[in-house]
């Protein structure tokens, strides 16, 4: 596949447009919220890098960042240049033929050190995502087990509910 070079922008100024069609064109499960509430991560605080393809938004990645420790909130790439088809997910870092994914990370993470921070954690498909992530530098967190609530209104039920653990969450957060 031919594609134009990317580059990388840190703290890049995103449109609500930019980012919804970004997440549209790559099956990226923000689109259930629509554009409005999908582009609040717009307004708030954290770190964020993109690629882009000409004026095209190719790659996101973002990172939430507390002045010690930062979490990786997204990490975004355009099919394309994942070298799948247009049928796949461009939030899942299944592959990086171009090395614009480890670009993003690099960026993302020079910037985080640079900001302070000592430990960067992200969540990953396991057995998809993990040689991409340990080619930018992660490890597994051995031991640790990840926790959530989660209410998202394109889904039919709590996400929590898939492990079959009983929920006692108060509301707003209580399962269905």
């Amino acid at each position: 596949m031919d594609l134009p070079e990317a580059r990388i922008v840190v703290s890049p100024e995103l449109t609500a447009d930019e980012l919804f069609g970004f997440y549209k064109r790559n099956n990226i499960c923000e689109v259930g919220f629509g554009k409005e509430v999908a582009a609040r991560i717009l307004d708030h605080p954290h770190v964020m890098v993109a690629a882009f393809a000409g004026e095209e938004l190719v790659g996101l990645a973002r990172a939430t960042f507390d002045g010690l420790s930062a979490a990786i909130m997204e990490f975004s790439l355009d099919v394309r240049w994942q070298g799948r088809g247009p049928d796949t997910n461009g939030s899942l870092m299944e592959g990086d033929p171009f090395g614009v994914g480890a670009q993003l990370g690099h960026a993302l993470l020079t910037e985080l050190e640079r900001l302070g921070s000592t430990f960067v954690s992200g969540y990953i498909l396991e057995r998809a995502e993990e040689p991409f992530y340990t080619s930018i530098g992660f490890a597994p967190n051995e031991g640790h087990l990840v926790y959530i609530i989660a209410k998202r209104p394109y889904l039919q039920r709590n996400e929590a509910s898939i492990s079959g653990t009983t929920c006692n969450a108060p509301a707003p957060w209580g399962c269905k």
